[in-house]
């Protein structure tokens, strides 16, 4: 287990099974929370496209994709297009019910559960894709590379995926999941938690790995954001000597960051990928 997982857990303390790092942290706890009902924002809903680290562009795929396919109803929550023997599958907004998105992937005859859940603005958008859910929770593995597939943005993307859709083939018959990236509202924690050092994070490009806590916090400090700090097997904890390390970090809600500290230095490599910078 990469030592971000464990960050993930200690926000997300029940993990379930998975064959992707978040995927297995949180894919029980976010299909176990049902959504609760709030009022449709469109300035939260329909996000305008920009690059990967300042947004999402889910609400731009409208217009990114003309394949000459009539639209979805003005009231539909998902943009569901037939496209050769594809559904093309984008959210048109992101705080709908989620018996709203059931019911209509079900008109499909497609077993899909969608589950939108809060992250930080340069999340927002992220997909996660779990192909075959009864497969992955008898235990067995499922492979990254299923039938489902994303659509990423045209253009330069500052991510590893930059998603604007989904592409679900015609007659798929086995049970999904599809976890989405929504911008967290006012007070939410993060189900999906960046790492501080991703695009659009506070401490993006910063190679903070085996710093010393005092350091890393002063810097987080500066940007605006309360840490806190977690060691393996610990409960999270509002303080950490300041002479220990730092080995990695999460963003766990609108400016609160979870810290994995420890008396020695972490021995895994950066999770920041240098190409990045």
């Amino acid at each position: 287990m990469h030592e971000i997982d464990r960050l993930v857990a200690g926000i997300a303390p029940d993990p379930g099974p998975g064959t992707t790092p978040i995927a297995r942290e949180l894919l029980e706890e976010i299909t176990s929370v049902s959504v609760p009902e709030r009022r449709r924002r469109s300035w939260l809903a329909l996000p305008r496209p920009r690059r990967w680290a300042a947004g999402p562009v889910l609400a731009a795929l409208a217009a990114l994709l003309s394949f000459g396919v009539a639209q979805a109803p003005a009231s539909a929550a998902l943009d569901i297009e037939l496209v050769d023997d594809h559904y093309v599958i984008t959210v048109k907004d992101l705080l709908a019910e989620r018996e709203v998105y059931q019911r209509e992937l079900r008109a499909r005859g497609l077993d899909i559960t969608l589950n939108l859940v809060p992250t930080s603005a340069s999340q927002t958008g992220q997909m996660i894709v779990i192909n075959d859910v009864d497969r992955l929770r008898s235990g067995k593995p499922v492979p990254d590379d299923g039938p489902i597939t994303t659509i990423d943005a045209p253009g330069r993307c500052e991510r590893f995926a930059c998603p604007v859709g989904l592409k679900v083939p015609v007659g798929f018959d086995k049970k999904a999941e599809i976890i989405l990236g929504r911008r967290a509202l006012p007070g939410e924690r993060y189900k999906m938690p960046p790492g501080i050092a991703l695009p659009g994070e506070p401490l993006h490009c910063v190679d903070y790995v085996n710093k010393s806590v005092a350091e890393i916090s002063a810097l987080l400090r500066e940007r605006g954001v309360t840490p806190s700090y977690i060691q393996y097997g610990k409960r999270a904890a509002p303080a950490a000597p300041d002479g220990w390390y730092v080995h990695d970090g999460v963003m766990s809600a609108d400016g609160q960051a979870l810290l994995l500290v420890g008396a020695e230095p972490s021995t895994q490599p950066s999770p920041m990928p240098p190409s990045r910078c």
